[in-house]
């Protein structure tokens, strides 16, 4: 049996395990799908960055969303989706314009530095234009690596959780489908994108619905400091990997 682009079948079970794992740590911190996922598909096939984890992502988003929409104040959140649509096309021109190795080293750097900011607990004050900031970031860094939450994770630091997960996801609901519809504009979202996602979705909502479960007996800041230091040494690696 062939894959689409030429992915063996131990990458499809290795894929397939880490988004199940990914997606579970998402569902219970409401962040880290595409931390843990990026930095590692897209050393197996860059080709799968951003398609595949955006394509991903978005149920997951919208799913979040959708069931506290009400907590999300529109006024703040409008600039940051003012952002993502400017810095969707900034990020969309890197994609195309930057070879694979420099691809995988912006990828390495945005989680290392995810990773740093929320070791040392980094806060931007919340403003129009900081919001817009943040929104534009979150847009180049959503198309070039589909990590779009850091940037607006960092506004939203000190917000209650209850404020923090809905926002989050509406921004990025609605950003993902802004990368999604620039990427099948350009002609790089191809039909072998959502075929590997009817192959991997099912890991992914599997994980996520076993997500309390499964880490139980662990503590939620247990999982985040966990996901934090993966961060910054797997974007270490990855970028060190790709200069040598």
């Amino acid at each position: 049996m062939s894959f689409p682009f030429e992915l063996t079948l131990f990458e499809v079970i290795f894929i397939a395990s880490l988004l199940f794992i990914s997606s579970a740590v998402q569902g219970v911190l409401g962040f880290g799908f595409a931390v843990i996922a990026s930095p590692i598909i897209i050393q197996i096939e860059p080709n799968l960055v951003p398609q595949l984890l955006s394509l991903l992502g978005l149920p997951l988003a919208i799913r979040v969303f959708y069931r506290e929409k009400e907590e999300v104040d529109l006024s703040k959140v409008k600039p940051l989706i003012i952002g993502r649509l400017v810095g969707g096309p900034i990020g969309l021109f890197l994609l195309l314009n930057l070879s694979e190795k420099y691809l995988s080293i912006a990828v390495g750097f945005i989680v290392f530095i995810a990773g740093v900011g929320s070791f040392f607990g980094w806060v931007i004050n919340r403003n129009i234009f900081n919001s817009f900031l943040a929104g534009t970031f979150s847009g180049v860094f959503g198309m070039v690596a589909a990590i779009g939450g850091p940037p607006v994770a960092l506004l939203y630091r000190n917000t209650r959780s209850q404020e923090f997960r809905p926002s989050l996801n509406s921004v990025f609901s609605i950003g993902i489908v802004i990368t999604l519809s620039l990427l099948l504009l350009s002609g790089n979202l191809l039909w072998d994108h959502f075929l590997l996602f009817t192959i991997f979705i099912p890991f992914v909502l599997i994980g996520i619905r076993v997500s309390s479960s499964l880490f139980s007996k662990i503590s939620d800041q247990l999982i985040s400091q966990a996901v934090i230091y993966f961060s910054v040494l797997s974007g270490l690696y990855v970028i060190l990997r790709n200069i040598n």
